[in-house]
């Protein structure tokens, strides 16, 4: 009985150690990013996603207009939605979001202004 008691406090213990270290899906824009992302942009690109630790991307987006940003979770797919809306003026601004994916997802896809848009994927270490 002792050994039946010990073995499922082992189990429960593991499981949620485990469960605390799991990543969750997450968004958000982000002024600083480490100088390797930053190197590896390229400026000739409207969007381009860099991935750094296998788990953490950037999604670097240039426009002209200000941009609305979010995410959705669609099945395994995570749905960045970028929407362009009016500006003042034509200068061209760099929009950088970090987007960290869980277990649960595998599938980037990226929407600007509701359009599917391919992009390149740089991997760096």
């Amino acid at each position: 009985m002792k050994r039946l008691v010990l073995t499922m406090f082992l189990v429960l213990t593991t499981l949620s150690l485990s469960a605390c270290t799991q990543q969750k899906l997450s968004f958000d824009e982000v002024d600083n990013v480490p100088e390797k992302v930053t190197e590896a942009i390229n400026h000739d690109e409207q969007l381009q996603v860099i991935n750094r630790s296998g788990k953490i991307y950037y999604i670097v987006f240039q426009s002209q207009k200000d941009v609305e940003a979010s995410l959705e979770s669609v099945d395994r797919i995570a749905l960045v939605k970028l929407d362009e809306v009016d500006s003042k003026d034509n200068d061209v601004r760099q929009y950088i979001y970090s987007l960290t994916m869980d277990q649960y997802h595998d599938t980037i896809e990226i929407k600007v202004n509701g359009e599917s848009m391919a992009h390149p994927m740089i991997i760096i270490k």
